[in-house]
């Protein structure tokens, strides 16, 4: 059975997710307002830097970095960045608004998340995850993600975990 097709994957086709544009930055840059400045596991410092503003969003996505998201009546309720680089597709800055939390919104991101490493070739899918995140742990695990190296300080008393998984099969 592939790893898709498990339970706690399937919770999350009932959102699509879309590419975002310019066009979205005020939604998207609102949402990681409302998410990051409450994610009081991060250091305040790296709480708002992930705070972006609209035109920060802007710069980001003239800069080769892709955003995606779910909406849910008109309304923007999970957001994630992603960036193809040379080892693959990095995927980082996931919000989800905690109303919509445990619902399968981020499970239908990290599938999408797959797909995209899939159709631009690349051969992993990795992210950082803050260690003791159970629900970010929780997906690494249904997704077939593993552990790449030691944990890292990603910031000062930060420490993160880099995770990977092969790109393979359809999701």
């Amino acid at each position: 059975m592939a790893s898709c097709d498990r339970d706690g994957a399937r919770r999350g086709r009932k959102y699509p997710v879309l590419q975002l544009s310019k066009a979205d930055a005020k939604a998207i840059s609102a949402l990681y307002k409302t998410v990051w400045l409450e994610a009081h596991d991060y250091p305040e410092e790296w709480r708002e830097k992930r705070a972006m503003s609209d035109d920060e969003i802007k710069r980001e996505m003239d800069a080769g970095y892709f955003f995606f998201g779910v909406y849910v009546k008109g309304k923007l309720v999970g957001v994630y960045k992603a960036s193809i680089t040379e080892r693959g597709c990095y995927g980082e800055q996931q919000a989800v608004l905690q109303k919509y939390q445990n619902q399968g919104v981020a499970y239908a991101m990290y599938e999408q998340f797959l797909k995209f490493a899939k159709v631009n070739k690349c051969t992993v899918n990795y992210v950082n995850i803050l260690i003791g995140n159970e629900p970010c742990e929780r997906a690494m695990k249904t997704y077939n993600f593993y552990k790449t190296g030691e944990p890292w300080e990603q910031s000062e008393g930060m420490l993160v975990q880099t995770y990977e998984r092969k790109v393979e099969g359809d999701c």
